[in-house]
């Protein structure tokens, strides 16, 4: 076979009574051939011929082409898509497991008040909070001699049965309640300083300060005892039971006046 078999592309067009010359010149400009033409009473059914186009085998090879390097590309796309979403995918991974394991609290700065021992009352603020029961007060003050620096531990009062050789202040009856608190006081004066004064006083809800809470000594508790601090020795202690006599331990509480308006007071409560 010495060429290639020609192929038609056919199309019908209907046309009116009396206009098929028109027709068929217009569809013959455009490389149409009349193959056959049916009348009828009002339409003339006509069929036209021509030659398809020839497609160069260049130009499908040229689209075969680019088809290829079109699917290749969509391929290595994808490819590229799938290690992206993937990288992401281990990128956002890493990073909520970054969150999610637990981090290291910063180190703070170390605060002296929360290693501060408990048993220490803080006494630097003259209106301050009084100290419990148990606790020690660390007494400061600077006077023309020098620093008076003294440990203060006053414990919650025990009751007692006073004998008949009790002695109480004034000479007054006994009261329903007597108690002593355990003291203890040590001299840290840097410079060798003693206190001038020292007065101490125990209070209660319904008798107040100045009520009539007096003072009692029986055996080793004794009145005022405190005072022997004013003659104590750098670093040396001393403690003593302090008898107090009264109605009621309710609201019971006791203080400390160290030189009298050049000092301060300090209070031990429940």
């Amino acid at each position: 076979m010495t060429g290639e078999e020609i192929r038609y592309e056919v199309t019908e067009i209907k046309a009116i009574r009396g206009t098929e010359a028109k027709t068929i010149t217009s569809k013959q400009q455009e490389g149409w051939e009349l193959v056959t033409q049916q009348k009828g009473r009002l339409r003339t059914t006509m069929t036209f011929r021509r030659p398809k186009p020839k497609t160069p085998w260049r130009l499908w090879a040229a689209l075969g082409g680019v088809a290829v390097v079109g699917v290749g590309i969509m391929t290595v796309g994808a490819i590229l898509e799938d290690d992206s979403d993937a990288s992401t995918t281990d990128a956002v991974a890493a990073s909520n497991a970054e969150q999610s394991s637990p981090q290291p609290a910063p180190e703070r700065e170390a605060d002296p008040s929360s290693s501060a021992d408990p048993m220490i009352c803080d006494t630097k603020q003259i209106f301050g909070d009084p100290c419990k029961f148990g606790q020690t007060a660390i007494y400061s003050d600077t006077v023309r001699s020098g620093e008076v620096k003294l440990e203060i531990t006053v414990g919650a009062p025990v009751e007692f049965t006073p004998s008949e050789d009790a002695i109480i202040l004034y000479d007054r009856p006994l009261q329903p309640v007597s108690v002593y608190f355990p003291i203890t006081i040590k001299n840290i004066s840097p410079d060798s300083t003693n206190p001038t004064t020292v007065h101490t006083q125990a209070i209660n809800a319904e008798q107040g300060e100045y009520g009539d809470i007096r003072e009692v000594s029986d055996g080793d508790v004794g009145l005022r005892s405190v005072t022997s601090a004013l003659s104590l020795p750098v670093n040396e202690s001393l403690s003593v039971k302090e008898g107090w006599n009264m109605k009621t331990l309710e609201g019971v509480e006791y203080s400390l006046r160290i030189d009298g308006l050049a000092g301060y007071s300090i209070k031990f409560t429940r």
